[in-house]
């Protein structure tokens, strides 16, 4: 079969539109009913390794729904459903629909024709920050530990713009680099019906011995956040209900003392919190790279959908 391009952001964004209930829709399920307007067949989305066409996709739409609620082509329901935005009364501004409409092209023309580095998206303004930040410390006007302390913060904040989807899929990522060749193979499960798992990994170790390991990654929007003790309990139910042997929690903010005290009591349960996962991420390269050995956040790796 020959390769077909990723659809176009226009192509995602009329998707969206086209299966978006008029009173919301669960993200999750959103995402899933998207991948079924892009014009691939079943068996070319069957499978959800962390490198297929699923993921990708996946990852791709997410990264596109965060730029509507952005930009407010989407909105955010009180429960926490995307819906499109209510109607708003059309406001004077001295000037004729046509003069507005002129107006708007030249302003598009103009961002169009200054190309610039990264894209005017909340998370292209992130990485933007970064990057910034990296010219500063290369010219000698930030230390070295103010320039990791920012970097790293802009790391959460990158993985925060890049979506839920995104750090799913940096997360396997990320426990595929960890484990190595022990992974005999591996499934990101996360939608609508995944009951609060986000990846497997089928694990077994030079002896023969093998384990079902599952994650869940909670994404956080502020840096400061925290994760309930019920999310672990939950993920342990559901570890001990399917037969996992392990289970990992990854989030890009905080767990809170209690969820810290419940987990520390079972054996089989691992939590990452923000710092471990910088820690991790700089260990393995993955989402940053060295630049003239200078970490940098990989650019090609948060905007590859792009």
């Amino acid at each position: 079969m020959a390769k077909r391009d990723f659809p176009t952001k226009q192509e995602i964004e009329s998707a969206v539109k086209s299966v978006l209930d008029a009173d919301g829709t669960e993200r999750k399920l959103l995402i899933e009913r998207s991948l079924n307007c892009y014009g691939y067949a079943a068996a070319e989305l069957k499978d959800r390794s962390c490198e297929s066409l699923n993921t990708r996709l996946k990852s791709l739409t997410g990264v596109v729904l965060n730029e509507m609620l952005a930009s407010g082509s989407l909105v955010t329901t009180d429960d926490g459903r995307l819906a499109p935005p209510r109607p708003v009364q059309e406001t004077k501004t001295g000037l004729t629909r046509t003069q507005r409409r002129r107006a708007q092209r030249k302003r598009a023309a103009e961002r169009a024709s200054k190309q610039p580095k990264y894209p005017d998206t909340p998370l292209g303004s992130a990485l933007e920050g970064a990057d910034k930040k990296y010219q500063e410390f290369r010219s000698g006007k930030l230390s070295a530990e103010k320039y990791m302390t920012a970097l790293r913060r802009a790391l959460t904040h990158a993985i925060s713009e890049a979506g839920g989807e995104f750090f799913e899929e940096l997360s396997m990522k990320l426990l595929l680099s960890v484990y190595g060749g022990l992974v005999k193979r591996n499934e990101l499960t996360a939608g609508p019906d995944d009951n609060g798992i986000d990846g497997k990994l089928y694990i077994e170790d030079p002896a023969g011995f093998k384990e079902l390991v599952f994650f869940q990654s909670k994404t956080k929007l502020n840096e400061r956040a925290y994760v309930s003790v019920k999310v672990v309990r939950e993920f342990l139910g559901v570890m001990t209900a399917w037969g996992a042997t392990k289970g990992i929690l990854i989030t890009n903010a905080h767990f809170h003392r209690e969820t810290k005290t419940f987990a520390a009591k079972r054996s089989n349960l691992l939590l990452i919190d923000c710092a471990a996962l910088m820690e991790l991420m700089f260990s393995h390269e993955v989402g940053v790279r060295s630049v003239d050995g200078v970490w940098h956040i990989d650019d090609d790796f948060f905007l590859k959908c792009k």
